[in-house]
Order: C-alpha cells, then sequence, then structure tokens
C-alpha cells in the first residue's frame, strides 16, 4: 500500500499529474484544485528546475470486480488533512473517487463549513453535487466536519479590518458555524491565549484552536 509519495511533478493531465520518482513516472489523481495550482506553476522555464512534491496518497482499485478491465490508482494530497477529508467526503452515497476530486474545487475548510453549517446552496454549486446529494452529504457528514472546518492554511476567514483589536466575536462566529456551543467556545479561545498570548488577530486564534484540537 503506497501512503506516502515524493517525486517531480513533470506533467499535468486532465485529471491527475505524473510525478517522476527516479526512473519510474506515476500517475496521481489529484482535485481540481490541483490540477488548476499546476497549470499555473509549470511553464516551459519551471521545467529547467526540480520541482520535487511530496503526496499523501490513497491507492485503490479502479472497475468492477469480474467485468472488464481493473487498474490500480493512485490518489494525492498535498496535506494529510486533505486526505483524511476526502475519505468521509467519499463515505457520502453517490460520491465515489472521480466525482469527488472533480468537485473539490474549493478549500476542504469551506466545503466542511457549508457541512457543518446545512449551507446546501454552496455545497450544490460544487461540479458534479446536485442538491440531493448535497443533503446526502450534510446527513451524512454534519457533525463530523469541525477538524476540517477549523483548517486555516487553505484559507477561511477574510482579512481583519485594519485598526481592529477585538477579533473573539468573528472567531466566536466560526466556532459557533462549526457547531460548538458560547461556553465551548470561550474555553477553547482562552486555552489558545495560555498557549500563545501573543496572537492578534482571528486568523491566528482559529490556527491555534486547530492546532491543539487537530493534535487531541
Amino acid at each position: 500500500m503506497i501512503t506516502q509519495i515524493s517525486g517531480e511533478v513533470v506533467n499535468v493531465n486532465e485529471n491527475s499529474v505524473t510525478l517522476q520518482v527516479r526512473e519510474i513516472a506515476y500517475e496521481v489523481l489529484v482535485p481540481s484544485s490541483v490540477i488548476n495550482l499546476y497549470k499555473k506553476k509549470i511553464t516551459p522555464e519551471s521545467r529547467l528546475e526540480p520541482n520535487a512534491d511530496t503526496f499523501h496518497t490513497i491507492q485503490y482499485i479502479e472497475g468492477s470486480s469480474g467485468h472488464g478491465n481493473q487498474f490500480m490508482r493512485l490518489v494525492g494530497f498535498k496535506r494529510k488533512i486533505e486526505k483524511d477529508f476526502f475519505l468521509a467526503y467519499t463515505s457520502v452515497e453517490g460520491i465515489g473517487y472521480r466525482t469527488a476530486l472533480r468537485s473539490l474545487t474549493l478549500p476542504i475548510q469551506k466545503i466542511a463549513m457549508a457541512i457543518e453549517s446545512n449551507d446546501i446552496p454552496t455545497l450544490k454549486k460544487l461540479p458534479h453535487i446536485g442538491g440531493r446529494t448535497a443533503e446526502k452529504m450534510v446527513a451524512t457528514l454534519r457533525g463530523r466536519m469541525r477538524k476540517f472546518a477549523l483548517d486555516m492554511e487553505g484559507g477561511a476567514l477574510s482579512a481583519p479590518v485594519e485598526g481592529e483589536t477585538d477579533y473573539s466575536r468573528e472567531v466566536m462566529q466560526v466556532l459557533d458555524q462549526v457547531g460548538y456551543n458560547e461556553g465551548e467556545a470561550l474555553r477553547l479561545i482562552a486555552h489558545a491565549l495560555e498557549i500563545n498570548p501573543k496572537v492578534k488577530s482571528a486568523e491566528e486564534m482559529i490556527a491555534e484552536i486547530f492546532k491543539f484540537q487537530n493534535a487531541s
């Protein structure tokens, strides 16, 4: 079972990248957002320099058992938390691996937030996700998306307003959207300040909360 692979991305295809690992080239299926990233990143000029990358992978067999050909596939993610999200995401009835990869055009934080807040309109905007599937997504995953909704690396909160010093209300709103009551949210904020009293923005606060929640 291949769970992580490192090499040089040498080509970008419609749904995958080609990863050169010494003498062997692997096809790694990746989300639409990653395809778009590499299309911008890999240019004729960039090919002159090494472009080493690591992917956290899921290995699976594609094809119906007993019917036609079966192929060993690798699905890859830039971060392990994205891989964990994908495994939860594809547990929803009707969302297979190929559909999931094409639909992941938003950061996982935004999708998780939409699930936790029952935001069906946002989920319906994802490619290949209709209203019925969006409702199944909420029914299956709501309450399980907290750690993903607090993942700030993909970009979550808007930039703080210049001169604003009281960001706790913004943090409280985010925590409320992902299912924490007021008492739990206040305890999380207090704990984050104990760990890092130099926090100066909502983004930094959510990042601190995410760190210790994800570690627990």
